[in-house]
């Protein structure tokens, strides 16, 4: 496995070591998954100091939910959810922030807050200014293939809304997407993405890509991009990879009789338990960071996952007996 670096500012991170776990926090009222528990700047603050201290080594931070049926977010609106936030906790921790947002001029007031990384569901293709704005900074890009913008017309597309991008591809483009295989509508997608980083002198040592799990994609496509996950590692950059609480790890739990309920503490832990059984997939792999809601079943996960991957380097032991 070729070993590549991810540069931010004046920080460089390094793939073959342990897999970095990405804490979420949604300022959000709206969230699939927390339903607004974390919806205001000292709320949203809290949380990311617990996930930072349960051993998170980066945060993502969203004004916007992007779960099927979600409404728009006006962009002074999600300005004034994400920038304290930011402030706060450049000031009380030196773990990197990524800014969760497709707008450009969200992604602009986050960076003058002091963000880390550009995180973009849409790969630089929703907002055209967007390449630009992260362009001119030192900030990293974390660039998602977004199934939504590439296969608008699919019908795993309907419940998702829109994230601009039209015109970004011919309908030439778009028809030959709705035939092609996921990972070869993945691989197009994101080499439109990363040529448009690189024309803003954005390089590659720069950017994260993410496979778009859980966005307008089928229970198998969804399967099959985490299997092929190391495709996107060919293309050059570190992986960002969110699997934490997807609709089609509860599909395999319920057709299992497995219960799923979020309103019940049962059907949260199933559910969490369940995403960090990709998490010990993922990490094994290689993946060098992983976007999770809760650190307790995924630090586990990974930390075993990671011993087994880096046996080389880590200490050896002589266990002793058994005492009766």
């Amino acid at each position: 496995m070729k070993n590549l670096v991810c540069k931010y500012k004046d920080k460089v991170l390094e793939s073959g070591r342990e897999t970095i776990l990405c804490g979420i926090v949604n300022v959000t009222p709206d969230s699939f998954s927390d339903g607004g528990k974390w919806y205001g700047t000292d709320k949203a603050v809290n949380r990311a100091m617990e996930l930072i201290k349960a051993g998170a080594k980066m945060i993502d931070i969203g004004g916007e939910s992007t779960r099927p049926g979600s409404t728009y977010v006006e962009i002074e609106e999600e300005k004034n959810r994400v920038v304290p936030v930011i402030k706060k906790l450049k000031k009380m921790t030196d773990v990197p922030l990524s800014i969760d947002t497709w707008k450009a001029d969200v992604a602009e007031a986050a960076i003058e807050a002091g963000v880390d990384f550009v995180n973009d569901i849409t790969g630089f293709i929703g907002d055209p200014k967007m390449a630009e704005v992260v362009g001119k900074s030192d900030v990293g890009a974390i660039l998602m293939f977004n199934p939504k913008i590439a296969r608008p017309n699919h019908k795993s597309s309907a419940n998702f809304p829109p994230f601009g991008g039209v015109g970004a591809f011919t309908d030439e483009e778009l028809k030959s997407f709705e035939e092609m295989d996921i990972v070869e509508v993945m691989k197009k997608y994101l080499s439109k993405s990363i040529s448009l980083a690189e024309k803003n002198g954005i390089e590659r040592e720069r950017i994260m890509l993410d496979p778009g799990i859980g966005f307008a994609l089928t229970k198998r496509e969804n399967l099959k991009l985490i299997d092929k996950i190391d495709v996107l590692r060919e293309m050059g950059c570190f992986i960002f990879l969110g699997v934490s609480r997807k609709r089609f790890i509860t599909n395999i739990l319920t057709e299992n009789s497995i219960d799923v309920d979020a309103s019940k503490e049962e059907g949260f832990e199933n559910r969490d338990e369940a995403s960090a059984a990709l998490t010990t997939i993922a990490a094994y792999k290689g993946v060098e960071v992983l976007r999770v809601h809760t650190m307790k079943h995924h630090f586990l996960a990974k930390l075993v996952a990671d011993s087994v991957r880096l046996n080389e380097l880590i200490e050896d032991v002589n266990f002793k007996p058994y005492s009766l």
